[in-house]
């Protein structure tokens, strides 16, 4: 009897061992889930050559040197509507970015991730830069949104901010974006460049973007001015936009005087399991060591701390708010706005 006894409670203490073993190293994972510390980080970034994949070229060097994580890989990625997933679940831990419709859209669980449903560890970190938009027009009769009546335009209808601004300002034009304009989609840049080229087309609502210079030399363009007035209707609708001015002379439509415009805002996002230490690390060598990247394309000019709290539209990580509070730049309002965006 006492042998069994006594084996009966050494199995029954062996149990118990796993049991608690099996429980801390639940706990462990969870906590790893949790609060991911990466010694390799994967950077979700826009295709190679775009500004963004080179400017998250140009800060990741500094970052094996300076921060917690030994080795960053750049993923490109077509879209940003192709990485918050991956973002959602961890396999992502950082993301350079011109997509803050898109990230709002994950969050939320709208538009093409509706399907999928809200993906909830989404954080934004800062917005760095903009690029100007607006409609960009070979027809020099055309000066206003108004003149854009019976045109031919070529729309990135998969992009719901761009879509909101057409609408929104034929609006108030007096215009409808379904009635007074003919819309030809496109997925590529590219597809619009050559669609206006051939004469498929009068226009293009888009970014500033270089190969605009091909139809200014060939047909003629240049772009539409978005008064300030304007341009705040269009915020007003979608808080996504920026504001901005296309100097004169800038590329690479070269206007002959300064032109208002919309501004698309890129910036920075992080999954919410990376750990705070490591999103501190990362943001405060990006701005600590600004100097030292900022040469690798003229819009990192604009990676300032006055730039970095311009779009809220989802929760920032703990991580940059540590840094953005010890540089004098987070509020008690932007302390409300988190709370409300972590509880939609």
């Amino acid at each position: 009897m006492l042998n069994i006894t006594s084996a009966t409670r050494t199995a029954r203490t062996a149990r118990m061992t796993v049991a608690a073993a099996l429980a801390a190293g639940c706990m462990q994972l969870s906590g790893a889930a949790s609060a991911q510390a990466p010694s390799i980080a994967t950077f979700a970034v826009p295709p190679e050559g775009a500004s963004g994949y080179l400017i998250a070229s140009g800060y990741s060097k500094l970052l094996s040197a300076h921060t917690p994580i030994q080795k960053v890989v750049l993923q490109p990625f077509a879209s940003s509507s192709a990485w918050p997933v991956r973002m959602n679940t961890g396999e992502v831990h950082f993301a350079q970015h011109c997509g803050y419709e898109q990230i709002l859209e994950a969050y939320t669980g709208t538009g093409p991730f509706k399907s999928v449903g809200a993906l909830r560890n989404i954080r934004n970190i800062a917005t760095m830069y903009g690029l100007p938009w607006s409609v960009h027009v070979v027809d020099p009769n055309v000066k206003s949104i108004a003149d854009l009546k019976g045109k031919t335009i070529f729309v990135q209808v998969s992009h719901t901010d761009h879509v909101t601004a057409l609408r929104v300002m034929l609006k108030v034009a007096g215009l409808d974006y379904s009635k007074d304009i003919k819309v030809i989609p496109f997925r590529s840049p590219t597809e619009a460049v050559q669609g206006v080229s051939t004469g498929r087309g009068e226009a293009i609502a888009f970014g500033l973007i270089p190969s605009l210079v091909e139809i200014k030399r060939s047909k003629g363009m240049h772009t539409i001015p978005i008064p300030a007035d304007l341009a705040q209707k269009v915020k007003a609708a979608d808080p996504v936009w920026g504001v901005t001015t296309i100097a004169k002379g800038r590329g690479p439509l070269a206007p002959e005087a300064d032109v208002p415009a919309l501004e698309i805002e890129c910036g920075m996002a992080a999954a919410a399991q990376t750990s705070a230490e490591t999103v501190y690390q990362v943001v405060k060598t990006v701005y600590d060591r600004h100097g030292e990247w900022k040469g690798v394309h003229p819009l990192a000019n604009q990676a300032t701390l006055k730039k970095a709290l311009e779009i809220v539209v989802v929760p920032f990580h703990d991580g940059a708010i540590r840094f953005l509070k010890e540089s004098g730049v987070w509020t008690a309002e932007l302390d409300a706005k988190q709370k409300e965006l972590l509880g939609k």
